[in-house]
């Protein structure tokens, strides 16, 4: 795998992240505390002590390190630096899971140059694993970490979406009635769909075992660290039109690119 000498830093940095985010996360999963919830009404959208004291951390580590560098955080305000490259972080992604003590939650670190997602790491504590994901001009790689070796991933071709498995978190609280109209038509048509994965999936995706996976209301921070696994491994990760999924919204994951003109059709039918 080539690597420039500034991305390999900070690749090798990833790896102190993770640690940093776990001595935070671990403890406080097994025991959470200070879960607040940021959204009105009567929306649910916490966030706990957990995710604050962990992006607080990670911030620091990364301008002691990297002080040039921009960061972007769901927590807390940006940093703007001076270089090309810009971290987003997201300390603890499924934080419903985190709170409800499901261990699929994660800690999700992109690195992006130039507005580009070229490092992506998908760190799942309570599991013990690890997906990362490298995109950068011609050189695409993803791997798992796991009880210390190291697997290369590859998605699985899948012609049909009648062969495909099918992923979502939450499709009752993520998506508009259109929307899950739309989600509707592509689940009666697959082989069978495993909800409630958060980022989870997308690292099952790019080890071949899930297919397609399809969410909306997705925050930046949510999906660029999950664009170089995917697509690193193989897989393509878009919006619901085929456009750049690096912002958020409606997103579709396949391991098998052949599949998304015909998804796109059917994501296209959505009302709102």
């Amino acid at each position: 795998m080539t690597i420039s000498k500034d991305i390999q830093a900070r690749l090798t940095h990833l790896h102190t992240l993770s640690q940093i985010a776990r001595e935070i996360t671990l403890p406080l999963f097994a025991d959470p505390k200070g879960v607040e919830n940021k959204a009105s009404g009567s929306d649910y959208d916490p966030v706990t002590q957990a995710d604050i004291d962990a992006e607080k951390a990670l911030r620091k580590s990364i301008r002691a390190t990297f002080p040039d560098d921009s960061i972007e955080g769901e927590e807390l305000p940006d940093h703007v630096g001076k270089n090309d490259f810009s971290w987003t972080l997201d300390p603890i992604d499924g934080t419903r899971g985190f709170v409800a003590g499901v261990p699929v939650w994660s800690t999700l670190i992109a690195l992006s140059h130039k507005n580009k997602a070229v490092l992506g790491m998908i760190d799942l504590p309570a599991l013990n694993k690890r997906y990362m994901g490298h995109i950068d001009g011609t050189t695409s790689k993803s791997w798992l970490e796991e009880d210390g070796t190291k697997t290369d991933l590859k998605t699985s071709p899948c012609a049909e979406i009648r062969d495909g498995i099918l992923g979502c978190t939450a499709p009752f609280g993520m998506f508009k009635p259109g929307e899950l109209a739309a989600f509707k038509i592509i689940g009666s048509g697959t082989r069978f769909m495993r909800l409630g994965l958060d980022a989870l999936g997308y690292g099952l995706l790019a080890e071949g075992r899930m297919d397609i996976i399809v969410e909306a209301g997705m925050k930046p921070c949510d999906v660029r660290a999950l664009i170089p696994i995917v697509e690193g491994a193989g897989g393509k990760l878009t919006n619901w039109h085929g456009g750049s999924a690096a912002d958020g919204g409606r997103v579709v994951a396949v391991g098998d690119a052949g599949l998304l003109p015909e998804l796109y059709t059917y994501l296209g039918r959505a009302l709102d």
